[in-house]
Order: structure tokens, then sequence, then C-alpha cells
């Protein structure tokens, strides 16, 4: 067998498992949605058995749960679990940028800067999702300098929830672009200041302020 037939192969059940995620994530399944295999087979166009691997993958990352009874839902969104993952994730995302102070190269540091250019861009435009996107890749290129292995495989382990509860965040009514932005321009100034203790508190707080912000969706969603 080719390594393209190998390739392709293997596409079917990723497709599958990426469309999924991306419809949770972004609320398209609404927590706790029964999944129905046969109709998720013919909304996507894939067989059951790569079907079955994608739903495997979703539900040992916790996004979907399978019942007793076989049946699959849509994991809820639960106000407990997002304060765990914001906190772990504050401490984190906190160590990480710090290191990536330490480590920062002009090259890298233009990066983050054009990342913002683009956040700006999208925020006019009020393209949420691509401010989310980018917001994404600034903290990235953050990671990317960092060398401690050990906190990075940790943010992976977690990245998926995080994502999950980030968008959650934007349809909260007290959500502000313009303040999202300044948070990360701000990181930029201090590590351009040269004072990695600073970008941690501030990262901290970014993350901090992101979870309040998300709360209050999640409140809501949990409201009889």
């Amino acid at each position: 067998m080719s390594s393209s037939s190998q390739v392709n192969r293997m596409s079917t059940s990723d497709i599958a498992y990426e469309e999924i995620k991306k419809k949770i994530i972004e609320m398209q399944y609404d927590p706790q949605q029964h999944l129905i295999e046969e109709q998720l087979s013919e909304d996507l166009s894939v067989s059951r058995t790569p079907l079955r691997q994608a739903l495997y993958r979703l539900i040992l990352e916790g996004l979907l749960v399978k019942q007793s009874n076989g049946r699959i839902h849509v994991a809820p969104i639960s106000l407990s679990e997002m304060e765990e993952i914001y906190r772990v994730r504050e401490v984190l995302e906190g160590l990480l940028s710090k290191e990536a102070a330490l480590n920062m190269t002009e090259p890298k540091l233009k990066e983050l800067e054009d990342i913002i250019v683009l956040m700006k861009l999208s925020a006019e435009q009020q393209r949420n999702e691509h401010l989310i996107m980018y917001g994404s890749q600034f903290h990235s290129v953050l990671y990317s300098l960092s060398t401690n292995q050990t906190a990075k495989r940790f943010m992976e382990q977690i990245n998926t929830q995080v994502e999950r509860y980030r968008r959650v965040g934007l349809k909260s009514p007290s959500y502000s672009s313009a303040v999202s932005i300044l948070e990360h321009e701000k990181i930029i100034k201090l590590i351009r200041e040269n004072k990695p203790d600073e970008v941690e508190t501030e990262m901290r707080l970014h993350i901090s302020r992101r979870f309040q912000v998300a709360k209050e969706t999640v409140e809501m969603y949990l409201e009889p």
C-alpha cells in the first residue's frame, strides 16, 4: 500500500474528528445534545468505522460522553470544570509566557506584533472567530519559545477544553475585543521592556479576566 493511500485512509477519520470537534467548540452542537451515528455518517459523508474512531477520540478528550446505553451526547458545560481548566491554564500560561520573555528574539517579537495587527483588523470587521484564531496564534508563538516541555505537554492536554470555553466567552454580554487586544499589547510592551516577571503576572491576569467573561455565558446556559 502506498503512503498516499495510507494518508487518505487515515484522513477520513481525521476530517470527521475535526468537523465534529469544530461544531462542539463553536456551539453548533448544543451542550448535552444527542448525536446519532447514522445522521453524522450521512452529514459528514463518512462510513461508520472512521466515524466511530473520530467519536472515540472526542470521548477521550472529554468533548463527548458515551452513556451506558450507548447513546452519545455532547459533553455538558460546567462552571466547576471551566474554573478548574482556567486556573490550571492561568498557572501554565503564566509560566510559559515568562520563559518566552526570557527567550524572546526580534523576529518572534515582530511575529507577535503582526498578529496584533490581524487581531485589530478582525475586530474592526467584527469577525470574532478570526479574533479568537489570531489570539490562539499569539499564545502559540509564546509557547514555542519555552523550553519547559512538561508545561507545554499539559497545555496540549487541556487545549481542546480551553478552546471550547474560549469560544463560550464570545457569547458573553461583557466580551470586548478592544479589551482583549489591549491586554495582548500590554504583554508585548512588557516583553520589549525585558520584564519577564511582569509578563507572567499580566498573562495570569489576562487569563483570569477571560474566565470572568466566559463565566457569564456558562451561568446563562445553566439557568433553569
